[in-house]
């Protein structure tokens, strides 16, 4: 599985590959797993290797035996990172973001179907560029302003000629 690339697994390949990084990464064996989503072992084996369907309820019950964000689990799949949900088991990244969501469609319900697709690219765009800034400890403005500063040099002539 390690010798494809992330767009030549299917999805249950994917899924298989971020249970088994999450678990691993928490320090439990199959059989400690197995054990706390109350399954057999041989079934346990089958869904961490991918070998059944994606199966939601497997995946919530996974999520509690190892603490971890189930939303996370099937979010990797989705964006092709088996990575992405070890990296946010703890954070709950994919919850806090489905709970956005839900909280969205209950404040507006049917009129939901009224946002416009560029606000919310804008917006979403603005909230990871946020997030992402803070992680790499980046002042967007002093990039900005420094983009810009290297941008007029440029365009100046030389001094003497």
């Amino acid at each position: 599985m390690a010798s494809l690339a992330p767009e030549q697994m299917r999805d249950s390949q994917l899924l298989s590959a971020a249970v088994k990084l999450v678990r691993r990464s928490r320090g439990l064996s199959t059989r400690q797993v197995a054990a706390a989503m109350h399954m057999s072992l041989r079934t346990y084996q089958r869904f961490e290797a991918g070998a059944t369907r994606v199966n939601f309820d497997h995946i919530h019950r996974f999520a509690r035996a190892t603490s971890s964000d189930p939303y996370s689990l099937v979010m990797s799949v989705m964006i092709g990172s088996s990575r992405y949900a070890r990296n946010t088991a703890d954070n709950m990244l994919s919850t806090v973001l489905v709970v956005g969501v839900q909280n969205l469609e209950k404040a507006l319900g049917d009129r939901i179907a009224q946002l416009d697709t560029r606000a919310l690219v804008s917006g979403v765009a603005a909230l990871f560029d946020g997030f992402a800034a803070q992680v790499l400890d980046v002042d967007p403005a002093e990039e900005w302003l420094s983009k810009g500063q290297d941008e007029l040099a440029a365009r100046r002539p030389k001094p003497g000629r």
